[in-house]
């Protein structure tokens, strides 16, 4: 028995697709040939970053062009009994129904399986220029006759008893201790730019905040022993060259104490790594602890700080006060830690003056702004999150939601983008970098912005970000 396993468009082409190097190691404990084959990276190798926007369903100016890749792509897949596509988020959806379709095409018989984050859209079905993103992308695609089977969640127990023909739903693991090693043998290395590699810490969140949905996929938040963590990098290290690695987890310092051993351990190795991965700022991290994380290699936090304002952070139940918050970054300014912070614009509750807290907290952090990027995303809802229950109006289309807030004003769209406006502008004139996708989010503002009335002069302002 032989299996592929395909990862499609669209994410990040410049690392190894994850989700398939994980599960090549998990077939290979269990004896069970496979091989991988990133067609993410090879897609946007060919195509550029240009068509991310088919690959989300925005625009199609390249759509013929990226269906004849794929279609052609489809030639390695052939002479497999299963081939599983693992799908990275919603917006691998476009591209996998192609792919599942040309699959078709070509009179492939292979069993098909679907797996990965991807198979849910948190907003529900939603139509995209054409196209669509699925709330359960799985079981529309094995109804319209394109896949045979598809797996949430966890795929370590799951797979392997699938393809044995044994029943394939498992409760979340509550052991994370000895996971295999993801394996990287089919990947060419040299082709990614740089050696850079997903590693997996943890599953789940200690954390419950009100807009995120990562608790309806993991119950619990389950952690692997931080000597296990310092070995697997070590091992990539000293197998592939992999010098740069980026965690996987929603926070790398969800269990302070295994996140203490494995920063320990890699300051004492004293090897040339650097990883990156997201963190929460938080009470009881001492200035030794900044030392040990700035000594294991850390090159930079994601840090979901969300708002420069404490009463919307405790809404949102962040649970950190400012105190730490602005020891914090001064932390890790001073070792030269790079920061990017995660911001909302427009959260339900953000009166004015809350909203002009994060400005202020941004020329607060000013002093270390060539350590710190801006990323700021305007307040959306997702289906199964408080946030969505507790905010009554919804309107037509789940991005046209407003509420009126205790200060007596009105939040819609057009003030929600207003404040993001405001913030990026900010960090603009603060020296401070900003998201990478800045151009492609204000074209996205912008086009929502001439749908209404009276947005002339702010669309002037998006412009200028």
């Amino acid at each position: 028995m032989k299996i592929a396993l395909v990862s499609p468009p669209s994410h990040n082409s410049y690392l190894p697709a994850p989700g398939i190097a994980y599960m090549k190691g998990v077939l290979n404990r269990e004896g069970i040939e496979s091989k991988c084959f990133d067609l993410n990276h090879e897609f946007f190798k060919e195509l550029g970053q240009e068509a991310i926007p088919w690959c989300e369903g925005r625009e199609d100016p390249l759509e013929s062009s990226c269906k004849k890749f794929i279609y052609d792509y489809c030639e390695k897949l052939k002479g497999y009994d299963w081939i599983g596509v693992s799908l990275f988020s919603f917006n691998s959806q476009i591209a996998t129904e192609v792919l599942l379709r040309c699959i078709k095409e070509h009179g492939i018989e292979s069993k098909i399986v679907l797996g990965g984050n991807g198979l849910v859209n948190s907003a529900g079905d939603q139509k995209v220029f054409g196209s669509t993103h699925y709330d359960n992308f799985g079981e529309k695609m094995i109804a319209n006759g394109l896949a045979d089977h598809y797996i949430m969640g966890e795929g370590d127990k799951a797979l392997p008893a699938l393809l044995r023909g044994k029943s394939y739903r498992f409760a979340q693991m509550m052991d994370l201790s000895d996971l295999t090693y993801p394996d990287y043998s089919d990947f060419d290395m040299s082709s990614y730019g740089t050696k850079m590699v997903t590693i997996t810490g943890s599953r789940g969140c200690v954390r419950n905040c009100t807009f995120c949905d990562v608790n309806l996929i993991w119950n619990k938040y389950k952690f692997r022993p931080g000597e296990e963590v310092a070995a697997e990098m070590i091992h990539q290290y000293e197998k592939h060259g992999v010098d740069l690695f980026y965690f996987s987890d929603s926070l790398v310092n969800g269990s302070l104490k295994e996140f203490r051993k494995f920063c320990r351990i890699m300051t004492e190795k004293n090897l040339p790594i650097k990883w990156m991965g997201q963190f929460i700022f938080r009470s009881g991290m001492t200035e030794e602890d900044w030392d040990y994380v700035k000594g294991s290699g850390c090159h930079s936090l994601w840090i979901g700080v969300e708002s420069g304002s404490e009463q919307t952070r405790w809404h949102m139940k962040k649970k950190f006060d400012n105190r730490v918050l602005h020891s914090s970054i001064k932390s890790c300014g001073s070792r030269k830690i790079n920061m990017l912070f995660l911001l909302i614009a427009g959260y339900p509750t953000e009166t004015e003056e809350e909203s002009e807290e994060t400005v202020k907290m941004l020329h607060k952090a000013a002093p270390y702004s060539d350590y710190i990027e801006v990323r700021c995303q305007v307040a959306m809802l997702m289906a199964g999150t408080q946030m969505l229950a507790e905010t009554d109006w919804h309107g037509e289309h789940i991005e046209a939601w407003k509420t009126n807030l205790p200060d007596g004003n009105e939040l819609d769209l057009k003030e929600r983008i207003r404040r993001w406006a405001r913030i990026m502008n900010t960090a603009k004139e603060l020296g401070m970098k900003r998201d990478s996708r800045l151009e492609q989010v204000k074209r996205e503002h912008i086009r929502k912005l001439k749908t209404i009335e009276k947005t002339t002069d702010l669309i002037e302002i998006i412009e200028k970000v």
